[in-house]
């Protein structure tokens, strides 16, 4: 259309000769990557697999959609983190996180039918960029004495909440796309040194297990449309 600016076309050359056609300013949404800074950073690359990132640079969300059959999702990743599209491993890589916690379930003074809960501290195991992503400045990191050597890659079991909702937590959790996959309750108030000495408390310790898929596009609707009359 006359009057638009003709927007300037960058090749990507990848394994094998093949070729990948898109814009400078698709490129420029990840500009400290390697697709932007090193033409050559893809010669040896498979183009299916530096198809899938490109056509997520395009989307508004920058979303990776791929077909439910394909399973590469380990050489997807490892292509992304090497050409420096961080949050793009993130996406590619399935996650699990697990919550767990130490309660006490009291009966009320007044009304011993009424039952309260006391949650004494939330604590999060996963991966360290992941429990990051999803719970920000909610996570409490004083306890793990991590490093930054390889953070990405990190695994935890000593980050913690500062705040004492689970539902909240599973709010967060849910607004970053985990399901619950898993969750089981036991009580340690029946071994005798964890004895409550109040015989209306009940205490017990929960974990819970949520699990996040790498995204997939839905399913293509093949049915065939009813004839209009």
């Amino acid at each position: 259309m006359l009057g638009e600016p003709q927007q300037e076309i960058a090749q990507i050359i990848c394994a094998h000769g093949a070729t990948i056609s898109t814009t400078r300013a698709t490129l420029q949404r990840a500009p400290r990557s390697l697709l932007t800074t090193s033409p050559d950073s893809t010669s040896d690359s498979d183009d299916k697999i530096v198809r899938i990132l490109v056509e997520a640079l395009r989307r508004h969300d920058m979303s990776i959609i791929v077909s439910e059959s394909f399973d590469q999702w380990a050489r997807l990743a490892a292509e992304a983190k090497r050409l420096g599209l961080i949050s793009f491993v993130e996406a590619a890589c399935p996650s699990t996180i697990s919550i767990s916690c130490h309660a006490a379930l009291s009966t009320g003074r007044i009304n011993p039918e009424v039952t309260f809960r006391k949650v004494l501290r939330i604590v999060v195991s996963g991966k360290v960029i992941m429990c990051r992503a999803v719970f920000g400045d909610s996570l409490n990191e004083c306890r793990d004495g991590g490093g930054t050597d390889f953070e990405m890659d990190r695994y935890t079991s000593r980050f913690f909440l500062k705040h004492s909702n689970l539902e909240k937590a599973f709010d967060q959790l849910a607004s970053s796309g985990y399901r619950l996959i898993h969750s089981n309750t036991f009580a340690p108030s029946q071994m005798p040194k964890h004895a409550s000495k109040d015989d209306s408390q009940f205490i017990h310790h929960s974990q819970f297990v949520f699990h996040r898929q790498p995204k997939l596009c839905p399913p293509t609707d093949t049915t065939t449309p009813p004839a209009s009359s």
